[in-house]
């Protein structure tokens, strides 16, 4: 594709270690070999760096090691566990990744540690696949109400593989319900599609809307804002969209955004050097 940068993010699943201890060790070793293998050989490479949330204390002992390489610019995190991620137990990661200018990724995946759909365990990949867009709007709304954004206002987080298709509806129906009953969340002091509009982005690959202009073009009326899509290529897993550098329909007066000017605003450890 050419471009100045690519941002590795490796799903070595630390997540689903029992054992915090081993989980913690997994992390540092997965995120030395990334550094090693990788960064130390392109310098247009940059990483998330994997975190063993199952310890937050763990967690942000190395968001603390890692803060000096600035060739890694977001931790990682999976959209399906055992704890919506907006609960404070998370709450002491957010604010090491904040101070230290990280992004949050949130990524397609689970632990496996409970069902990944709300009725069961399915049978077959397609339903698991399928399932991960609930996940996704599972922790966006705990990490709207739970209050994360408001805490940490200058944390930003990306949803990566999680389709953008869904998330219209979805804010109309959570801006709905926070309506008649925002008594619950008092913290909140403006309506969840403000929330994600200042704080969240979404990558565009894979793409789950149909290529047809008009489609893509109401999709992105509603979002309302024409920052929030950022470029990915979903290499290289077996399902990616292929070559097109991006999906037909986008308008062309958003490609440099969702290209570079998106991006850059995303990450502000990337434009740092080494």
């Amino acid at each position: 594709f050419g471009f100045a940068h690519a941002i590795l993010n490796c799903l070595f699943p630390v997540q689903s270690f029992r054992d915090e201890n081993l989980g913690a060790a997994f992390a540092r070793a997965t995120n030395d070999w990334i550094a090693k293998q990788w960064l130390d050989k392109d310098a247009r490479l940059r990483a998330s760096a994997v975190l063993p949330i199952q310890s937050p204390q763990r967690s942000v002992e190395e968001i603390e090691r890692l803060a000096q390489d600035k060739r890694f610019v977001q931790v990682l995190m999976l959209a399906m566990g055992e704890t919506p991620l907006g609960k404070s137990r998370y709450w002491p990661i957010y604010a090491a990744a904040e101070t230290h200018g990280f992004t949050l990724g949130i990524h397609a995946g689970s632990s496996y540690h409970q069902a990944i759909t709300g009725s069961g365990w399915p049978s077959y990949f397609i339903e698991d696949y399928a399932a991960q867009a609930a996940g996704f709007h599972t922790q966006l709304g705990s990490l709207i109400c739970e209050g994360v954004f408001v805490k940490y206002p200058k944390l930003r987080v990306v949803l990566i593989e999680s389709g953008i298709s869904w998330l219209p509806p979805y804010l109309w129906r959570l801006a709905k319900s926070w309506r008649g009953v925002r008594h619950e969340v008092p913290w909140l002091d403006r309506s969840p599609e403000e929330f994600v509009r200042d704080h969240v982005r979404l990558t565009l690959h894979p793409f789950d809307a149909p290529p047809d202009a008009a489609h893509i073009g109401r999709i992105m009326d509603q979002l309302q804002s024409d920052q929030m899509l950022l470029f990915a290529t979903d290499f290289p897993h077996w399902q990616f969209d292929g070559d097109d550098l991006l999906p037909a329909g986008i308008p062309a007066a958003l490609r440099g955004k969702i290209l570079i000017d998106n991006a850059l605003a995303t990450y502000p450890r990337l434009g740092r050097s080494q």
